[in-house]
């Protein structure tokens, strides 16, 4: 019989099953550790239950389970099958012992009943008998509490977890009127900003605040009791709220802590697929840069970042200059135009520049350089580690450039959803506040030229004497750091739902996402990218139309389109009247573009002073020298003093000795560059190869008419076209480009070989140089030296 039962399990176990062991038929009425107790079912009542090791028990020769219980049991582990309960085995145990004496009226490990518990008790006496027993010892709970959990125990398999009392839910607040709550929360989050204050005004303006609000349940004592709680509990509120330590904190503390939105807003939201949710901010850089004038400048830089994968979508670093009072200088930050450039630049790569790492390439990257090549043709070996990523959704804050309706209708006509954070609520866009910090420490400390610290006091001697950086150096160092460091390094909030345990980098986490949510190119032409630059409605006419008193004309390729314009005379659209809409970039003001919207084109018009400016400019140099000009008694809508006086700029300034360690060109702050200009077509594209070693010389025409004739040759025109040369036989062949000259512009008809009209035949005239001198030996005339004798 042994041997038949090696190899398989023992049968299960659990209380109040019925086995069969050492000939005789037992039911199991307790289970403590190694120790089963068995209760002979013979019938007979005096017999003693017995104690026996389970172990000796199961590996009886005749052992066998009849029946089994409810549920089964393993043993010791019947007491570590639950979770949350840690400390609490001691007293999981001891339910245990009371529910199965209970059950059987037999303590586990006992041999005699208990007072109460015997054989011929009933199950309500056995519970009312433990009620008393635990009554004695301070604890209270009815027979009817135990049979509740005695049922609920063997509905669970007699598991003692449920026999433990778990935490109350207590409700915030406990029985105080949830509105009394909230109006609690509102007065203290708008005394952050002020002073501190007691929690007897604060409750003085809660109950202004509720009779304001609710007037009619405070008719009667017993409804303002209900609604405004006693003194006592209103302070009790405020402490197990949080709402009095709030109180003593500082007003720093206070008013960051009032600014912290309750989740989810602003927080964490389900973010699954790149582009979904991106978020945007600009802030001071901390760097000074050499701005236009030579002069130390600081900075600002503007950032887009991407929810889903905390990837660098575009970034943008402008001048920051305060207003000067005293010289009325204007002030310079970052503008709508900007906003729209470097959104522009989250719709296409970003190209390696010489001299950076070549571990910054996409293709040296964990970007899936294959499939993100095969999809978008953008994608070259010279395109940086930083991926295209679409937004869809942007959370901004409420800066006047946000909220310009030249931004707006940029974002509108990409189809770009816009969400504004709360004011001075810097939390609900986390991110790219963090990002800023991350920058501060892994960039800007390294910049040496120029870094100014976190604060006054740790700021380094003698910055402004270094020989700073420029804005676009800045830029691309910016952009490299981004695609080198940022995008390649492991972030601890960016995990893979099936590999939780790797942290991932930004673009790590971009290729687990575009591989679900796929990947859509979409490129911008030259003529789409013309709706970022700013718009101005303007009246063509035929001298051209002027912006900021300078004037444009139209190009010499667009001057039929612009003829039909003038034609057309209005542009006829609501409220535009005899207007059409041009763009310009105030960056680049050389040229604009008018917008044709009947055929959806464009006219490029350029400034009509052009020719005079060779170097760099922009809207804003012209606007300062514009000011200096009528300073000085002039007029701003002189564009011809302005011009020359801009155009001498740069020449004074290579004159004159430039400043020590700044040496070089300097050129002017023009923000980012975007593609406006259609690509020139390659006028040989598409032709076939020539061979060469068909070219023939051609034979040199005579240049004098004392010039013998040359002798006559084959003719190169093929039969039938004898009447397109000057003389029949004669031997002379017209010249292969004597068809494009018709109009040699003195005033004489065409030629006739090239009109296609027979030519009247022709012949040599000769010439001889006479010598007729007098007999004084002077020339006949006195004018006209040499005769020619025809």
């Amino acid at each position: 019989m042994a041997e038949t039962r090696k190899g398989r399990l023992p049968e299960p176990l659990s209380i109040g099953a019925r086995v069969r062991w050492q000939e005789r038929e037992w039911e199991v009425v307790a289970w403590q550790g190694p120790q089963v107790t068995l209760v002979p079912q013979n019938g007979d009542e005096a017999e003693t239950p017995q104690a026996v090791s389970y172990r000796w028990l199961v590996s009886g020769e005749d052992f066998a389970v009849l029946g089994t219980g409810h549920a089964p049991a393993s043993g010791a582990a019947i007491l570590h099958r639950w979770e949350g309960q840690e400390g609490r085995e001691e007293e999981a145990a001891l339910w245990q012992a009371r529910m199965a004496e209970i059950d059987t009226g037999l303590a586990p490990g006992r041999h005699e009943h208990e007072r109460g518990f015997g054989p011929e008790t009933t199950l309500a006496q056995r519970c009312a008998a433990m009620s008393a027993r635990l009554a004695a010892d301070g604890i209270r709970c009815s027979a009817h509490t135990l049979a509740d959990k005695r049922r609920k125990w063997k509905a669970a398999g007699e598991n003692p977890v449920v026999l433990l009392p778990g935490p109350r839910d207590r409700r915030p607040g406990g029985f105080t009127d949830p509105r009394c709550l909230a109006a609690m929360q509102e007065v203290v989050t708008q005394r952050a900003h002020e002073s501190d204050v007691t929690i007897d005004l604060v409750r003085e303006e809660v109950e202004d605040l509720l009779r304001s609000r609710y007037g009619d349940e405070f008719d009667g004592p017993a409804a303002a009791a209900t609604l405004m709680p006693s003194r006592s509990t209103f302070y009790l509120r405020m402490k197990e709220s949080g709402l009095a330590d709030v109180l003593a904190s500082p007003t720093r503390a206070r008013a960051a802590l009032a600014s912290s939105p309750s989740l989810p807003h602003g927080g964490r939201e389900i973010v699954l697929r790149p582009g979904q949710v991106t978020q945007v901010d600009t802030t001071p850089l901390r760097i000074l840069a050499r701005g236009d004038d030579g002069r130390p400048i600081s900075t600002e830089m503007t950032m887009l970042i991407d929810v889903a994968n905390h990837s660098a979508c575009a970034l943008m670093i402008t001048p920051s200059r305060a207003r000067d009072t005293e010289s009325k200088q204007p002030g310079q930050a970052t503008r709508a135009i900007d906003l729209t450039l470097m959104l522009a630049q989250a719709f296409a790569p970003w190209p390696v520049m010489p001299g950076w790492d070549p571990l910054s390439a996409a293709a040296t990257s964990s970007l899936p350089f294959g499939a993100l090549r095969a999809a978008d043709k953008r994608f070259t070996e010279a395109t940086a580690a930083r991926p295209v990523i679409r937004p869809e959704l942007i959370v901004y804050d409420q800066g006047s450039p946000y909220v310009s309706e030249h931004f707006t209708e940029v974002c509108d006509r990409l189809r770009i959803a816009r969400r504004p954070a709360r004011k001075r609520t810097p939390t609900d866009k986390p991110l790219v506040e963090h990002f800023f910090t991350t920058l501060a420490h892994r960039f800007s400390q390294y910049v040496q030229h120029g870094w100014q610290g976190r604060s006054h006091k740790k700021r380094g001697r003698g910055i402004e004497r270094m020989p700073l950086y420029t804005i676009a150096e800045l830029q691309q160092m910016a952009q490299e750091w981004v695609a080198l460091e940022y995008q390649q390094t492991p972030d601890a909030g960016l995990r893979d739902p099936f590999r939780p345990g790797i942290v991932l980098s930004p673009n790590d986490m971009y290729a687990v996402q575009v591989a679900r949510s796929g990947y859509r190119a979409v490129p911008l032409s030259p003529a789409q990218n013309r709706f970022f630059l700013l718009s101005r409605w303007v009246t063509p006419g035929k001298g051209g139309f002027m912006i900021d008193y300078r004037t444009y004309q139209p190009a010499a390729q667009d001057t039929g389109h612009y003829r039909e314009v003038l034609l057309r005379g209005g542009s006829k659209l609501p409220g535009a009247g005899d207007k059409w809409e041009c763009r310009f970039n105030p960056y680049r003001p050389e040229q604009v573009w008018l917008y044709d919207h009947t055929a959806g084109t464009w006219v490029t018009c350029d400034f009509r002073l052009r020719h005079l400016l060779n170097d760099p400019w922009t809207a804003d140099m012209w606007q300062e020298h514009a000011e200096q000009h009528r300073a000085t008694g002039g007029s701003e809508q002189d564009e011809e003093a302005i011009a020359l006086s801009l155009a001498q700029r740069n020449r004074r300034r290579r004159s004159r000795r430039p400043p020590p360690k700044r040496t070089g060109p300097q050129p002017p702050f023009q923000g980012l560059d975007l593609e406006t200009e259609q690509p020139a077509s390659d006028p040989y594209a598409g032709l076939e190869a020539f061979d060469l070693s068909t070219l023939r010389p051609y034979q040199a025409l005579p240049i004098s008419p004392l010039a013998p004739p040359p002798a006559p040759v084959s003719p190169a025109l093929p039969a039938g076209t004898d009447g397109a040369d000057g003389r029949p036989g004669s031997g002379q062949v017209p010249h292969p480009l004597a068809a494009l000259f018709s109009y040699d512009g003195d005033g004489s008809p065409p030629d006739a070989s090239t009109t296609g009209t027979p030519a009247v035949p022709y012949e040599v005239v000769e010439a001889e140089l006479l010598d007729d001198l007098g007999p004084d030996g002077d020339d006949g005339d006195e004018d006209d030296h040499d005769v020619w004798e025809v």
